[in-house]
């Protein structure tokens, strides 16, 4: 389980109820809004509400990834928590209700400490071409 789950996970799937709140956790952090827009996407919300722009908008149709983040969610039966990737530019805000989301800015950064793979990209001269990342 990703460190950021650690802490996040038992108040938030013994937290979420039935309410008029919508609420999720983003990088570890609780978010609660009151008056989320249903149309929006899980990518416009990060975006333009959040201002987390490390999640990118390139194609708008789920194919190039540039969007991609994690969705984990608790499984009551099982007891377990599942992760899987989703493009954020197809995934209704609302469908995130009582999940957490992990972006790219939950994943490391310099100011804190890199993760393994960003590190390993680093000492292996990786570098990103760009056609994913446009102008924000």
């Amino acid at each position: 389980m990703p460190p950021i789950l650690q802490n996040a996970h038992s108040e938030l799937f013994s937290d979420i109820r039935c309410s008029d709140e919508f609420t999720f956790y983003v990088n570890g952090k609780k978010v609660v809004d009151k008056h989320v827009d249903p149309e929006l996407t899980l990518l416009m919300y990060l975006r333009d509400v959040l201002y987390l722009k490390g999640t990118k908008l390139s194609c708008g149709e789920g194919a190039c990834g540039a969007c991609s983040v994690m969705i984990s969610e608790f499984d009551p039966v099982s007891k377990k928590i599942s992760h899987h990737c989703v493009t954020a530019c197809l995934v209704p805000i609302c469908s995130v209700h009582g999940k957490a989301v992990t972006t790219v800015e939950g994943v490391g950064s310099v100011a804190d400490k890199l993760h393994p793979i960003q590190e390993e990209l680093i000492r292996s001269y990786g570098l990103q071409c760009g056609f994913c990342t446009p102008v924000w």
